[in-house]
């Protein structure tokens, strides 16, 4: 089976790339796969996140899984090949990269897998250390960003029984943009909160899951304080965006007029498990680090 990526794999498409992948049982719909990259022309962390989630899922599966790349790539500015290559995408699943001359570049965190039990480890040593060196603020200033993050990994120990996510970061200087995508492969948020209101349908699902106090599990841990805790720091604190695609559902949270304003789908692609996208206003970051400048020197 041959699944061509398209042209354009952002947020906006990657429910219909897992529906053409996966069947109605939730299962690969064949034991053998090739994904053929010689259409895609653009790529947004959204799109490679989702490619490690499913490329991990299907390894899971035992899918026999592989890559067809065309043999000329690199003549464009932007080249999404490229920009994967340096993501270690290619080197994470076929062992090895494209171009030996391919690097991480300094404005992104490579996709990797991070496990609930050592994401606050990733967070402290690898995370915050190099979004400190990107925006150059000192450590401190990111307090916010690292328990918002760690509400994210807390999410995903909340939904999925994988209790592993995949996460890719990138930092857009030119646009003061900060954007983080981390997916995980497991029952997913509407399945969980169906659990508490049967009746609900996906979409309605992610909107009560981010209410302050909602739970769908017996145990101390609330995931609604979670993601409420999340979103609120995330927009109306940074005056970011979450995203969150889980089963058909899609919700988009943004700051409207001195308030957090919501806006959510039923999608016709199914989204396996729990995908979030989180953009974070960097300017916000630079005056808070610039306030704490200013009253270190008063003191």
């Amino acid at each position: 089976m041959d699944i061509t990526l398209p042209y354009r794999l952002d947020r906006n498409c990657i429910n219909d790339l897992m529906s053409n992948v996966i069947n109605d049982n939730k299962l690969p719909k064949s034991e053998k796969i090739t994904f053929d990259f010689s259409q895609l022309g653009f790529i947004e962390p959204a799109g490679i996140t989702t490619l490690g989630n499913l490329f991990e899922w299907l390894l899971k599966m035992g899918t026999d899984t592989s890559i067809r790349i065309p043999e000329v790539f690199g003549l464009a500015k932007w080249c999404p090949i490229e920009y994967l290559d340096d993501s270690e995408f290619f080197l994470t699943y076929t062992g090895k990269k494209l171009k030996e001359s391919s690097r991480v570049r300094s404005t992104t965190i490579p996709l990797q897998k991070v496990t609930y039990e050592n994401s606050h480890h990733w967070l402290s040593v690898s995370f915050i250390p190099w979004l400190a060196m990107c925006l150059d603020v000192k450590i401190s200033t990111l307090g916010n960003i690292e328990m918002c993050m760690g509400e994210i990994f807390n999410n995903i120990v909340d939904h999925s029984s994988e209790n592993i996510g995949c996460i890719y970061a990138q930092h857009f200087p030119s646009k003061n943009k900060v954007t983080i995508s981390i997916a995980d492969f497991g029952i997913g948020i509407p399945e969980n909160i169906r659990r508490i209101n049967p009746a609900a349908d996906d979409a309605a699902a992610l909107e009560m899951a981010i209410e302050q106090g909602v739970s769908s599990r017996t145990t101390p841990r609330n995931m609604g304080a979670g993601l409420h805790t999340l979103i609120s720091n995330v927009v109306k604190g940074l005056n970011g965006t979450v995203n969150i695609h889980s089963g058909y559902g899609i919700l988009q949270t943004y700051l409207g007029d001195d308030k957090i304003e919501l806006s959510s789908k039923v999608s016709s692609g199914f989204y396996p498990g729990t995908f979030l996208d989180i953009n974070i206003d960097t300017e916000i970051l630079l005056e808070e680090d610039k306030y704490e400048e200013e009253e270190e020197f008063v003191w």
